[in-house]
């Protein structure tokens, strides 16, 4: 079966009550977050191929799956069922996990006032990964998703998914570019973030409960990140790949 690109969509899939119950849930398990900023409250649930496998010499990512793919199924089995009846549903195909790799997990943003958007924080993939773990710089990254590649999978049609969790105040989503990894072929660092500052954008809202779905090709980036006090930004992030007839999913 050929799978062309994935075209974008965004589904309610939790009910508010749902995403509250998660949420203090979440909080419960705080003492199993994952610190992923020396300076600021940024952490994850759950084991994620760039910040344990690109850029970590340690390469940490398979151990922390074998950890944390048990305690997540424990703890938020119905949202995990939840994404992958949503996806069978609208994709009307096969949709699993992908085998020994970490599950789809959960990027908990607290709030800091150094979150708020500002210019001075875009920069490429490729230097944000020189620059993450900087001194006092919450670095936002515009990038396009080579998940699959980071964890060995061969290049095949992809998805990339957030499910919103918690909201700030202020709204969240993503900004994306009309542009793709091929529109940057041969330019520079500094000259993709030119481009991409000239290059008209969109912003997708996240909807509380609503899950976003996209194929990861095209430039993006977060937005709305928390920067008053007593709020979070809480999502379920992951990626998938079709693989022997099926979307596997990962993180």
């Amino acid at each position: 079966m050929n799978v062309s690109r994935v075209q974008e969509f965004h589904d309610p899939v939790l009910s508010p009550a749902q995403c509250d119950d998660i949420v203090q849930r979440l909080l419960d398990v705080e003492a199993f977050w994952l610190p992923r900023h020396r300076d600021f409250p940024f952490y994850t649930l759950g084991a994620t191929n760039y910040y344990d496998i690109v850029a970590n010499p340690a390469r940490p990512y398979r151990r922390l799956a074998r950890q944390y793919n048990p305690f997540l199924l424990e703890n938020f089995a119905e949202v995990y069922d939840a994404l992958l009846t949503a996806l069978r549903g609208h994709l009307r195909q096969t949709v699993g996990f992908y085998p020994g790799a970490a599950l789809p997990g959960f990027h908990i943003f607290a709030a800091h006032p150094a979150f708020e958007a500002s210019d001075r924080h875009d920069l490429t993939h490729e230097e944000w990964f020189r620059r993450r773990d900087a001194d006092g710089f919450p670095g936002n990254p515009i990038h396009v998703d080579t998940a699959h590649l980071a964890i060995g999978l061969p290049a095949a049609p992809t998805i990339s998914f957030t499910l919103a969790i918690a909201m700030p105040q202020g709204g969240a989503g993503m900004k994306i570019w009309p542009l793709t990894a091929e529109h940057m072929q041969r330019i520079d660092e500094g000259g993709k973030l030119q481009l991409l500052r000239r290059t008209a954008s969109r912003c997708v809202a996240y909807r509380t409960g609503g899950l976003f779905v996209h194929s990861g090709d095209f430039f993006h980036q977060a937005r709305g990140l928390p920067f008053h006090e007593q709020q979070y930004r809480i999502t379920l992030q992951g990626h998938g790949a079709w693989l022997d007839g099926q979307w596997q999913l990962f993180w």
